[in-house]
């Protein structure tokens, strides 16, 4: 049964950092609208997260944004604190990136900035998600993940194939040298995940692979399910305000992190740009500043502009 929006609002967290990143994520399913919103406490909330993320930039961080301070709750933590902002950033990504497809190209230079940053986060959270050895990501991660299914796989996230269609939609529409930054930015993000991979897993097999799987058919609902329910996503309608708050409390849980523990030394690779600093940087562009509005996702133009 679907939660009504009073529930949702209700289910999310008003502190911040309640539990350490183990409050349920609540997210709309891909491509869902944001839901209506007239109450004033969502934007105030909102309002409280940003005030505590600059707070946390200007180095004052809360007491209640700490994280962990034992080392394997630290691992736990990151990799799902550093997925759950992955995810809310994904879901901005589609829209942002259709409406730069849709726009002309004199109209593009703000949505290009918005998108490439919000790119460049998503590779700085991969790498904090991965941040732990591979040992550690053997013993206090991986295992959890065979335990929900013996071949559990990212590509059951349902969040994120939306991201790889609405890129495709820009490179249709728009002519490459307008898209040097953000493509700079999609390449990196590539090599961050190769090179986290081959950190983590030096053998280089997946529990997709040890499973006698291969990758590239898609999953079925219920996988998308399961991975849902093992990063503790719940699935419902959420109004704008909302949405960004809780992207905006899990960043700050991050970057807090970063800068009480940093990100320890990058894996071979990995573009030297993202380091200890990276997040913070992104953050005032992707995050403190104020979105584009984009009130719905445009439909994806056909041709390339000549």
């Amino acid at each position: 049964m679907t939660p009504s929006t009073e529930a949702v609002r209700a289910a999310l967290p008003h502190s911040r950092c309640a539990g350490g990143g183990t409050v349920p994520l609540i997210l709309p399913l891909p491509g869902e609208p944001p839901a209506p919103c007239g109450r004033t406490s969502c934007q105030e909330r909102l309002d409280a997260e940003l005030d505590a993320l600059r707070a946390i930039l200007s180095g004052s961080p809360p007491d209640a944004c700490l994280p962990p301070a034992d080392e394997a709750d630290r691992v736990r933590h990151r990799w799902l604190t550093g997925h759950h902002a992955a995810f809310c950033v994904w879901q901005l990504l589609p829209p942002g990136l259709h409406a730069l497809a849709a726009a002309p190209e004199r109209a593009t230079t703000r949505l290009l900035a918005w998108t490439t940053a919000l790119y460049d986060v998503y590779s700085v959270l991969f790498l904090y998600s991965g941040s732990c050895t591979p040992e550690q990501y053997a013993t206090l991660v991986r295992p959890g993940m065979a335990a929900a299914h013996p071949a559990f796989s990212g590509e059951w996230a349902r969040d994120h194939a939306p991201v790889s269609a609405a890129l495709r939609a820009v490179r249709d529409r728009h002519p490459a040298p307008l898209l040097t930054l953000l493509g700079g930015a999609v390449r990196d993000n590539q090599r961050v995940h190769m090179a986290v991979a081959r950190r983590l897993v030096p053998e280089g097999a997946s529990l997709l692979q040890q499973a006698g799987r291969s990758a590239g058919h898609g999953p079925t609902e219920a996988e998308q399910a399961l991975y849902d329910a093992h990063f503790q996503v719940e699935r419902g309608p959420v109004c704008r305000p909302a949405h960004r708050a809780q992207l905006v409390r899990l960043l700050a849980d991050c970057v807090a992190d970063i800068g009480a523990h940093g990100l320890g030394t990058l894996p071979d690779g990995c573009p030297e740009r993202f380091g200890r600093e990276a997040l913070a940087r992104l953050v005032a562009v992707a995050v403190c500043e104020e979105p584009p509005q984009i009130s719905r996702i445009p439909e994806p133009p056909k041709g390339r502009n000549t």
